[in-house]
């Protein structure tokens, strides 16, 4: 039986879902929450809870319609027939939960939302969300979500969420809190990604996907807090400070040549304090370029890191993108499609693709509270990059970090990743 709170029969679709929709071209976009239990779920429970939360966030129970003018969602009558929520006991639970996060969604026919739970003396829930509903913060958003609903079942079999039908998806709601003049310096930088060389790519097969994983324990993120704190620099200027000393030595662009990395920036943080946000993707993003220079030390790079991010700083990151997106999708669907895989194609001709460092934020043990079973770990993993292009995922929990790469190992050599993920996390404080 579900809820009787009125639910539209559709929704409007935003340009960031839009942009999704058509970043299927250059990823396969899904984001991923992985929860190690200190116990066993209730599985039927957590089933219901996966259901209660295709209410509780009404955009996630629906499919995505594309139109010439404006996609839409479309809500789906079919929920409670859905596989949302599976169990698994498989032989060797690791290799089948990397296979579970390589598995794509398609955004017509698939649900939004597919939580599997594998099985052994203690289980580990995986949650994939596909792109077009949620960015990474909002996937963590959403676990935060299903935890609280898994918690209050508990309590009382007959909870029901209150559908979240008003607050705002779209990127307006940023606009009209950071205001006009904010939104000027914004576009005074402009956003202009470039696609650059980007590891050795054997072909455009997309149909291998896999990861590559590295973590690092409280101990080595203390150090890297502690560098941060002597430098006045942030954990996200190691990071990237880190991810250019790896660019340099596996990728090996040329001395003197400006190298373009694109960051997401989350837009939530121009939202006021208390500011409900559903579920939804609400990022901007920004380029920092850095110059490789002879003979330069982690210590070199990462004070230019942060220098260049602190100018970006001063002129609101993300903004310009966000409305420059809006104005992008100004004449239709059809015609941004349209020139969008125009850039892909050629940058595709061109050999080059594009690479990111995504960091959604930490994940919040209080928030992953599933009652009387306790979480021993959890880390999130982004989707797979086509070729040639690259990105890693970091996230955090219990001052511990882990970071994702996926790729297609059809087009790119494994040990090629592997290695730029052993010189990324080698060059961080603490490793050195």
């Amino acid at each position: 039986m579900r809820i009787t709170h009125f639910i539209p029969s559709r929704f409007r679709a935003s340009t960031q879902d839009q942009l999704n929709y058509l970043f299927r071209k250059v990823s396969s976009p899904q984001i991923h929450c992985v929860i190690a239990m200190a116990g066993q779920l209730d599985a039927d429970r957590m089933a219901r809870a996966v259901w209660l939360t295709m209410d509780a966030e009404p955009v996630l129970g629906c499919r995505f319609v594309k139109q010439p003018w404006r996609p839409y969602w479309e809500r789906r009558d079919d929920l409670d027939r859905l596989p949302l929520c599976s169990v698994v006991e498989p032989q060797d639970p690791e290799s089948e939960l990397w296979r579970f996060i390589a598995m794509p969604l398609d955004p017509y026919e698939d649900p939004q939302v597919q939580v599997r739970i594998f099985r052994s003396e203690t289980d580990t829930l995986c949650v994939k969300l596909d792109h077009l509903a949620a960015d990474g913060a909002g996937a963590i958003q959403y676990v935060y979500l299903l935890a609280t609903i898994y918690r209050e079942l508990g309590a009382d079999p007959a909870y029901r969420p209150r559908p979240n039908l008003d607050a705002s998806r779209d990127q307006f709601q940023v606009f009209k809190h950071c205001g006009p003049s904010a939104l000027f310096r914004a576009l005074r930088r402009g956003y202009a990604p470039q696609a650059t060389r980007c590891l050795p790519c054997k072909g455009e097969d997309v149909s291998g996907r896999a990861f590559a994983i590295r973590r690092i324990g409280a101990e080595q993120f203390q150090a890297i807090k502690s560098y941060s704190h002597q430098h006045q620099f942030t954990v996200n200027d190691m990071l990237l400070a880190a991810f250019y000393r790896a660019v340099f030595e596996v990728i090996d662009p040329p001395v003197g040549e400006p190298f373009p990395l694109v960051v997401p920036i989350n837009l939530r943080r121009y939202l006021p304090a208390g500011h409900v946000v559903p579920v939804c993707t609400l990022s901007g993003a920004t380029t920092v370029a850095i110059t490789r220079q002879s003979g330069e030390t982690f210590d070199s790079v990462a004070a230019r890191t942060h220098a260049a991010m602190e100018a970006i700083k001063s002129d609101f990151p993300g903004l310009a993108s966000a409305v420059l997106l809006e104005l992008y999708f100004v004449p239709g669907f059809t015609p941004a499609e349209y020139a969008f895989y125009r850039i892909i194609e050629r940058a595709a001709e061109s050999g080059k693709g594009y690479l990111s460092l995504t960091n959604p934020g930490v994940i919040d043990e209080r928030q992953v509270d599933f009652g009387d079973i306790k979480v021993a770990d959890a880390y999130g993993v982004g989707g797979v990059a086509h070729p040639p292009g690259l990105g890693i995922t970091s996230s955090t929990f219990r001052n511990a970090m882990t970071f994702t790469a996926g790729f297609c190992d059809t087009a790119i050599d494994r040990q090629d990743v592997e290695r730029f993920l052993d010189v990324f996390v080698r060059e961080l404080p603490g490793q050195r």
